[in-house]
């Protein structure tokens, strides 16, 4: 009898941890147009992008379990993104790097495009690492506090991470002639990149027993939560190339950033920690920010700029991600509706 209760319960830990070693380069990768299905779904390339991305956010779910974090998850999330966009890719500092289009060499100070690294900072922070988290965790919220790996399948998940990213930091660097031809920083700037990380990772466990908690102030509807997720995204995505295209000053896209990043953190502090917030809040944010991405898969498919060939596949990536996503938010305000 012992077996059979406990085996549901094996089931269940078993698809959290599937869904949060395939979702995070689903999101990150796939349904942004980062990676196309063809290349996506190249298998060198799909197990890279799980031991990155799902292995990565794996480490983050299970310290945000053991350590009882709040707030402070977003610090391991924002280390996740230097890792990869620092070490591993090195898209920081490397003005060749094949996604930056009008932001190479934008807002180079120091070694870093700070534009380049601010946009990709929150975009990994939310898309490639909180936002799967949050999904796999609704669907099962009674693990939502329950580490699922032992010491072994820790150490699995980091050394799965560290291998990708020693490769990345050695062979990763600047397409040439269809070549990849390996791009190496100043050292200076790879080590402020892991002292980064570990003092991050450090400060998530210094303030894990940090809690905000708002009660007062004005709860905005799920509908504005939803509205405000994708506007983050877009504005996250669209203003710094837009004001690189216009030729705007570096300082000042710099500064409309960090204006951007201190309203998102008064969101968190007064939103998302407000006492009163439901899990349609919650639902609604995680939708608006993921349809941003997904009503953008059709100009992958279409935009005259972009060679066909490689972006093939991603409205029909769009259909069935949105298809999904409706699923997904239907499933959970409808346990939440029983639940009540």
């Amino acid at each position: 009898m012992a077996n059979q209760h406990n085996s549901p319960k094996k089931a269940a830990k078993v698809k959290l941890l599937i869904l949060l070693l395939l979702l995070p380069p689903v999101l990150g990768e796939l349904i942004s147009g980062s990676s196309p299905p063809l290349q996506f779904f190249n298998p060198f390339n799909i197990l890279t992008l799980v031991l990155l991305y799902g292995c990565g956010t794996l480490l983050i779910r299970e310290l945000k379990a053991g350590w009882k974090l709040q707030w402070s998850v977003i610090l391991l999330a924002i280390a996740y993104g230097i890792i990869e966009e620092g070490i591993l890719v090195k898209s920081f500092f490397n003005p060749g790097w094949q996604d930056l289009g009008v932001l190479s060499g934008y807002g180079m100070y120091s070694g870093v495009q700070w534009p380049w690294t601010i946009m990709l900072t929150f975009y990994h922070a939310t898309i490639s690492t909180l936002i799967p988290i949050a999904i796999a965790e609704s669907l099962w919220p009674e693990y939502r506090d329950v580490p699922l790996l032992n010491k072994r399948g820790m150490v699995l998940a980091f050394t799965g991470i560290s291998l990708v990213s020693i490769w990345g930091m050695i062979f990763m660097g600047t397409q040439e002639g269809g070549k990849m031809v390996p791009y190496y920083p100043n050292p200076l700037l790879l080590i402020g990149s892991f002292a980064a990380v570990i003092l991050l990772t450090w400060l998530a466990y210094r303030y894990r027993n940090s809690r905000i908690s708002t009660d007062g102030g004005f709860l905005f509807p799920p509908l504005a939560f939803g509205a405000i997720g994708f506007l983050f995204q877009a504005v996250n995505l669209f203003i710094p190339n837009m004001l690189a295209e216009s030729n705007v000053h570096s300082g000042i896209t710099i500064l409309v950033q960090f204006i951007g990043m201190a309203f998102a953190l008064l969101f968190v502090i007064f939103q998302i920690c407000h006492q009163k917030i439901t899990t349609r809040h919650t639902v609604s944010l995680i939708f608006g920010s993921v349809l941003f991405f997904i009503l953008l898969t059709p100009v992958h498919e279409f935009a005259e700029n972009m060679n066909p060939d490689p972006t093939q596949g991603m409205l029909i990536t769009g259909i069935i991600s949105l298809i999904l996503l409706i699923i997904w938010r239907h499933t959970i305000l409808k346990k939440e509706r029983i639940k009540g």
